[in-house]
């Protein structure tokens, strides 16, 4: 089977698995694997991690990376990768910021780097699919959320300030449903503080 026809047969797919490659194709895995690898110096197939595979040109699709990155756990774009794609922020992050319900650290996917960080099942949530990334994005209020929340869980390189940030227009009380859910005073007041010193930075009124 040579490499078009190879390629055709995964075309409808986004993410594809050496072994899901082998069935799809009725190849073998070794030769799925080396069909994949052939696509991929054509720049038609991206190596997520070890036998996973995003099929297509190289564009930003930094949902499918994220989700490689977290898997098997879910995870969504949040905090400045969030408010980047929601046209608030204007500076573009250096990692893509994601919340998971697994383990926390940086994973390079693809030569992009991932940073997730992990949120107490409860407070996971406040995120829907996005075309935009390809994958699931939290609301701007969310995002807002996760900074402040992870931020004072005792983790300050995560909050910091937020420049050039446009917050006209977000919807303060769900912010305020969110911290309400937090179970532990001493934290939802910490939360507070550091939503109200975002608030103070960037003159907006909610």
């Amino acid at each position: 089977m040579n490499a078009t026809a190879f390629y055709q047969k995964l075309a409808a797919l986004k993410r594809v698995t050496t072994r899901e490659a082998s069935q799809l194709t009725g190849l073998r895995v070794p030769a799925a694997s080396m069909a994949l690898r052939r696509l991929a110096s054509e720049g038609l197939a991206t190596p997520l991690k070890r036998g996973h595979w995003m099929l297509g040109k190289p564009i930003a699709r930094a949902g499918i990376l994220v989700t490689a990155a977290a898997d098997p756990y879910p995870a969504y774009l949040s905090g400045w990768s969030a408010l980047r794609i929601h046209d608030r922020l204007q500076q573009i992050p250096a990692k893509h910021f994601a919340i998971t319900l697994g383990r926390p650290g940086d994973k390079d996917i693809a030569g992009t780097i991932i940073s997730l960080h992990h949120i107490t099942p409860e407070l996971f949530d406040g995120y829907e699919q996005d075309p935009r990334a390809e994958g699931f994005v939290a609301s701007s209020e969310k995002a807002l959320f996760d900074l402040a929340y992870l931020s004072a869980m005792n983790r300050s390189q995560v909050g910091g300030n937020l420049p050039e940030t446009d917050l006209s227009g977000l919807k303060w009380r769900k912010v305020k449903d969110w911290i309400s859910r937090i179970q532990s005073q001493p934290l939802r007041q910490s939360v507070e503080r550091n939503l109200q010193r975002i608030r103070g930075q960037n003159r907006q009124s909610g």
